[in-house]
């Protein structure tokens, strides 16, 4: 590889010669270390067949895109994505017009209580450069189908059209629901969040896991770790048509203070034992926290680490009422901005209601700006919140 170094007045170019292997870093002319990221284009073809698109001729899924299996499942989730490809501008134009500053710059993306959804985190967050996301959801494994029998790649296709179909028609995670579907072939959020990938034009270079270290560091070397560590799925992805690698990171973790007791293994664990787990959300280094349907669990007493992180070492915190009560957002330490609608949750979290939050918005004319958009429980256009906090 050759590097040209500029001289100051721009008169005169010398080539400097790089090292022959491919996998050393390429030093440029302002001495920084371009990163070197794997990839493997195993990981876009699956993106691209379960997404309903067509593989390049090359790909190892090719024969599988001539079954009638496929074919329906395409046209299936053509009509399940039509709907929300009709929203998806009106979401994207609010995001340019009130997120434009957030979005400047890169920074890390934390979104607690996700799900698989890479969806609403991309078009709120498409200018940072990682994103974090943890929940209740298995992680998933990478499926070889090419060497499925053809009664499991069906089952497969027919097991995510369905959790496709609930997660576009309501617009959030169903968690229960979600470990239903994680019990049979789709066994992980991977399946989803590479289906969203591709959904949304990008392409996903590779896919690893990973491990919280005690010190909060990730590795991938899986070789020395202990059984109570916490192992999760990283991803390499890129918008196409751009050159900046993005990573994404999902770990299966319980967030409340306490154990869980509904969950077994690692998930049953709380915060107050799991030190590496608290670490590893301090070297985050977290520019946005991102909370939708987060089934108002930082309303309880038993989720005073996790909020208290997110207020502590977040520079912005976009949500709607199932996140963090107002009522913990110092106004001398952070500035709000309210969007769209807000009297009551749900019926389901009725208990949750914000009297506090209710009167902010009986003053809408003054302190609420419009949200052209439904998103969260209360998904229908006009019924809709979100608060926008920026620490000062």
């Amino acid at each position: 590889m050759l590097i040209l170094f500029v001289s100051c007045q721009g008169e005169e170019t010398a080539e400097i010669s790089a090292s022959e292997d491919a996998n050393e870093p390429v030093i440029n002319a302002n001495d920084s270390v371009q990163e070197v990221y794997p990839t493997d284009v195993k990981f876009n073809e699956f993106a691209q067949f379960i997404a309903g698109y067509e593989g390049s001729p090359s790909s190892s899924l090719k024969s599988l895109e001539e079954s009638n299996t496929w074919k329906n499942y395409q046209d299936n989730l053509e009509v399940l994505w039509k709907k929300t490809n009709n929203k998806l501008p009106v979401i994207r134009e609010w995001a340019d017009n009130e997120l434009n500053e957030i979005n400047q710059d890169g920074g890390t993306l934390f979104y607690p209580f996700s799900g698989a959804d890479f969806l609403h985190a991309d078009l709120f967050f498409s200018g940072h450069d990682h994103i974090a996301m943890m929940a209740l959801e298995p992680i998933g494994t990478f499926p070889e189908l090419q060497n499925a029998p053809d009664t499991t790649v069906n089952k497969y296709l027919a097991r995510l059209k369905k959790s496709m179909n609930a997660i576009l028609g309501l617009s959030f995670f169903r968690t229960i629901a979600m470990a239903d579907d994680f019990k049979s072939e789709l066994d992980g959020t991977l399946h989803v969040l590479v289906h969203f990938m591709a959904r949304t034009d990008h392409e996903v270079l590779f896919q690893e896991q990973v491990a919280i270290l005690p010190d909060g560091q990730l590795t991938n070397d899986l070789s020395a770790i202990s059984d109570s560590t916490y192992v999760g799925n990283r991803f390499y992805f890129k918008k196409q048509g751009s050159d900046k690698v993005k990573t994404l990171t999902y770990f299966a973790a319980n967030v409340q203070d306490k154990p869980y007791h509904s969950r077994g293994g690692l998930v049953a664990k709380g915060l107050e034992t799991r030190t590496d787990l608290v670490a590893y959300f301090k070297q985050l280094n977290i520019k946005t926290t991102y909370l939708k349907s987060a089934s108002y669990l930082m309303h309880r007493p038993t989720f005073s680490i996790i909020r208290s992180t997110i207020l502590d070492e977040s520079e912005y915190v976009l949500q709607d009422d199932s996140g963090i009560p107002v009522g913990f957002f110092d106004e001398s330490k952070w500035n709000l901005t309210f969007y769209g609608n807000y009297s009551f949750p749900i019926s389901l979290f009725a208990e949750r209601h914000q009297e506090d939050l209710k009167e902010i918005y009986a003053k809408k004319e003054k302190t609420v700006k419009p949200l052209p958009f439904g998103i969260g429980y209360q998904y229908h256009v006009g019924t809709s919140n979100m608060m926008l906090a920026e620490k000062k």
